[in-house]
């Protein structure tokens, strides 16, 4: 399925949707088209412009939400091997500041970690357990998480255009 960056009224990117959503809002006169891919899509009725990014006529309130964490995101932040040794085998979640100690459950202090470096690390410090992460925590941004490298890529390639 194709995804399309959904920008605001203001030009700010605002959401991710699917080919069929934004054909329905491009259709019923709510936004336009501003890059469109090369291939179009053909139907019984005709033939339509694929959208790569659409804009909406009216501006729509919103606040950016901070993304939530999940094991996945976590794994997938960290390339789905262990900040402390590299392996890609046995993954677990680790608390940088462990949990007994009064370590949240945020972006900045949970990592990907093999079984065999959480065993090792335990709930210890990292001076304490005489152990150092490969990669920095941290939060990751609408395009990281949401949008993806092809669309990170043109929704760029659209701003060094148009603007």
């Amino acid at each position: 399925m194709s995804h399309v960056l959904v920008l605001n009224a203001d030009f700010t990117p605002l959401n991710i949707t699917s080919l069929q959503k934004s054909m329905k809002l491009i259709l019923k006169g709510k936004a336009e088209i501003l890059k469109e891919d090369l291939e179009k899509i053909l139907t019984v009725s005709g033939e339509f412009i694929r959208p790569l990014i659409i804009r909406l006529f009216n501006y729509v309130k919103f606040r950016p939400k901070a993304i939530k964490i999940s094991r996945h995101r976590i794994y997938a932040r960290d390339n789905h091997q262990c900040v402390y040794c590299g392996s890609k085998r046995n993954l677990t979640l680790d608390h940088i500041i462990p949990r007994s100690k009064g370590g949240p459950n945020t972006w900045s202090n949970m990592v990907t970690s093999c079984s065999s470096c959480n065993v090792k690390k335990g709930d210890k410090s990292l001076e304490q357990a005489k152990m150092k992460l490969n990669v920095q925590p941290y939060e990751p941004q609408f395009f990281t998480e949401i949008a993806g490298k092809n669309l990170e890529t043109t929704w760029e390639n659209f701003k060094r255009d148009f603007f």
